[in-house]
């Protein structure tokens, strides 16, 4: 009797932990697209999963930078599932932002913003 509350209770267990893994995890992105911010500007869809992933990278690994923000207009609106980043990017520089959460910026590594420039240009 104690073997099969025990396995019951494993199983109802492994269900529920499964049930809250993130559906960031659960579910593969299957597009990416970025928007030019200028008047009449085009936009850019990603589906390719190399660039899918590095554009993933390049958001993740920027670092959070401190202090007050007070940003011009983006160039860039990034559509990235649910989320959308604002990108200001240059050949020596990249700084990115949450639309949700417009106090906090995020630098690009240097090795990012060439990948980003790339892609861009």
């Amino acid at each position: 009797m104690k073997k099969i509350s025990f396995l019951l209770s494993f199983v109802l267990i492994s269900i529920v932990l499964i049930g809250c893994q993130p559906q960031a995890e659960l579910e593969r992105l299957e597009k990416i697209t970025i928007y030019k911010m200028e008047k009449g500007s085009g936009k850019l869809v990603i589906e390719e999963p190399d660039t899918i992933e590095m554009i993933t990278e390049a958001i993740s690994k920027a670092k959070k930078q401190p202090g007050i923000v007070d940003m011009a207009d983006p160039q860039f609106k990034i559509v990235h599932g649910k989320e959308t980043y604002f990108l200001w990017i240059s050949e020596k520089s990249g700084t990115i932002m949450n639309a949700e959460d417009t106090h906090t910026i995020y630098s690009l590594n240097d090795y990012t913003i060439k990948q980003v420039n790339a892609l861009l240009n």
